[in-house]
């Protein structure tokens, strides 16, 4: 039975230090229906996190990035955050075999960049299903 009312739509929240990336991932996800926040690695960006409750997250980890290595380890290791699916991206493939390799960054799903942005939009649907 149809009541008139809408779903709300599925949320991602994307964390990366490029502007440019933040900027091709929102659109690519909003124009999928997706609600998209996009914010690089500031002091309060689990905080939002932790308020909004997103989908899914997607986050990127680099060489010489240690914010991004702990942010990861925290979405896995508290409890208002560990059940929300992540995807962690990276140019260097085995900083993505670290994180599938070790307990205390959780079992996200990963993929290599550049990414085919299809990949992308695969991977969250496989996530969370459609917007």
């Amino acid at each position: 039975m149809n009541d008139g009312r809408r779903r709300p739509r599925k949320h991602l929240f994307v964390i990366n230090n490029s502007p440019d990336f933040l900027l091709i991932v929102r659109e690519l996800f909003e124009e999928e229906g997706y609600g998209v926040t996009t914010r690089d690695f500031s002091p309060t960006v689990f905080t939002q996190i932790v308020m909004r409750h997103p989908d899914a997250l997607i986050v990127d980890v680099g060489v010489g990035q240690p914010e991004a290595w702990e942010f990861v380890e925290r979405l896995h290791t508290t409890p208002e955050t560990t059940d929300i699916p992540l995807l962690v991206t990276s140019t260097l493939p085995e900083l993505l075999d670290e994180v599938q390799d070790q307990e205390r960054y959780g079992t996200p799903r990963v993929l290599v960049k550049p990414m085919n942005l299809d990949a992308l939009v695969g991977a969250i649907h496989d996530m969370i299903g459609d917007a």
